[in-house]
């Protein structure tokens, strides 16, 4: 999932966006922002990866929010969205994704966002995104230690924390699939922190590389752990 921000002054339009929007799957909105000031307080709570954002508004316009996001460590993408096609050069020289004029098609905006699927398939960084409250924290995956199932959450264990993440394993699985291992079917670990088995009276525990706790490794999995050891060995 990619998480969205909407940034627009005229409320229709911000609806308008959302329903195009709603036919992306790969897409979570997680706010609205109708000015610029508060937009940058949004970004800096919740850290979309992605924001749709208008150019002229009260407040602090769209090209000054670029400005300031292209001196910040974490910026998101920016797509930016106005009825004015006369900053075009002004949004490339902010580093924006793409430049969409209103209305937006539903062609147009397809391709803008298959052009950054593209990016993000290609980035060497992945991060989980895990709600806290009312923000929402990323998480490099390579930080990730290992991910245990607990009944409707999943615990993201990192070195000196864990944290509760709302999406499934198997959903975590499906989209980390090369970063993970499964070693249990309530438990998947970072292949790149994996450095052992250990044997003992309450079974086979993993050996991870930081982690406090040593997660049981089931008789299924054994077999694939102990290959994944073996080939992975100096």
């Amino acid at each position: 999932m990619i998480s969205v921000l909407i940034v627009d002054d005229e409320q229709p339009a911000r609806q308008r966006l959302r329903r195009l929007l709603d036919a992306h799957p790969e897409l979570e909105i997680i706010g609205e922002a109708d000015n610029g000031q508060k937009a940058l307080e949004l970004i800096e709570q919740q850290q979309p990866e992605l924001v749709f954002l208008d150019i002229s508004m009260p407040v602090m316009n769209g090209m000054q929010v670029a400005k300031q996001l292209n001196q910040s460590d974490q910026q998101p993408h920016i797509i930016f969205t106005t009825a004015y096609d006369e900053y075009a050069l002004q949004a490339f020289d902010v580093d924006a994704q793409d430049y969409l004029l209103k209305p937006i098609r539903q062609e147009r905006l397809s391709k803008a966002l298959q052009k950054l699927q593209r990016q993000f398939a290609q980035s060497k960084t992945a991060f989980l995104s895990i709600r806290e409250r009312e923000t929402v924290r990323r998480v490099p995956v390579e930080a990730t230690l290992f991910l245990h199932s607990d009944q409707k959450y999943t615990e993201v264990h990192l070195t000196n924390e864990v944290l509760l993440s709302s999406d499934s394993l198997k959903d975590l699985e499906q989209r980390f699939n090369h970063d993970f291992i499964r070693i249990h079917r309530s438990t998947l670990v970072n292949r790149q922190h994996l450095i052992g088995i250990e044997q003992d009276d309450s079974g086979c525990l993993a050996l991870i590389q930081g982690a406090k706790s040593r997660p049981e490794i089931s008789r299924r999995h054994q077999p694939d752990v102990r290959q994944f050891l073996t080939s992975n060995s100096a």
